[in-house]
């Protein structure tokens, strides 16, 4: 069986998440990413050198890595488009077009408060004005008060995404009160019921997905 490798917190939480609502059954287990130890005791540069996640290892040893790439991989997997309009279409194309800002832009750029030395007074004067431009882009181009998700009218592997990346705020001492429409779409997400089953499913650090 196809298996996910993932960090219940990390944005590879993502992937899990989207193959639950897609009712994608993947073998799964976590990541230390503190010692880069598995859950079974494997040493994790064994399985992906680059030690990050998530990463998806195919039946014929193929390892997927980075989140778009994994997430992309679990929409074509599902059936009838249900997580991603379908692929080569223009609404999908779109949908890459939020993962990549939200990789490029979002996660790189918060991921660097996460640095010990983003504390210093200095720094953190420097981070800030780039975090609060990804953040005003973010909700004025592409987060809309008339909707709830980041893209069409359905949940897709773009909230899957962008949710768990605005989740990293509390961690850092940042926060949304700023960015009310971005801080409403983040509380819609996380309070759609089929989140909060996928989130409970990860609590129980299960083998497989669903």
């Amino acid at each position: 069986m196809v298996k996910l490798y993932y960090t219940p917190t990390s944005c590879g939480a993502s992937s899990f998440i989207s193959a639950f609502i897609a009712k994608i059954s993947l073998e799964c287990e976590t990541v230390d990413l503190g010692t880069h130890t598995t859950a079974s005791g494997v040493d994790f540069y064994t399985i992906n050198p680059k030690g990050n996640v998530p990463a998806i290892v195919l039946n014929d040893g193929t390892v997927i890595n980075e989140n778009i790439a994994c997430l992309e991989y679990i929409a074509d997997l599902a059936e009838d488009d249900v997580i991603a309009p379908k692929n080569g279409s223009n609404e999908r194309y779109v949908v890459k077009q939020v993962l990549s800002y939200v990789a490029s832009e979002l996660h790189a750029t918060i991921s660097l408060f996460f640095n010990p030395k983003s504390k210093e007074e200095n720094i953190r004067e420097f981070l800030l004005p780039i975090f609060e431009r990804k953040m005003k882009y973010l909700q004025e181009r592409i987060l809309s008060s008339d909707r709830t998700f980041a893209f069409g009218n359905s949940f897709t592997i773009a909230d899957s995404y962008l949710h768990i990346m605005l989740s990293w705020l509390g961690y850092v001492g940042l926060t949304l009160s700023d960015y009310p429409v971005a801080e409403q779409y983040y509380k819609s997400i996380c309070e759609l019921p089929y989140v909060l089953e996928a989130k409970s499913r990860i609590s129980e650090k299960p083998s497989t997905t669903f």
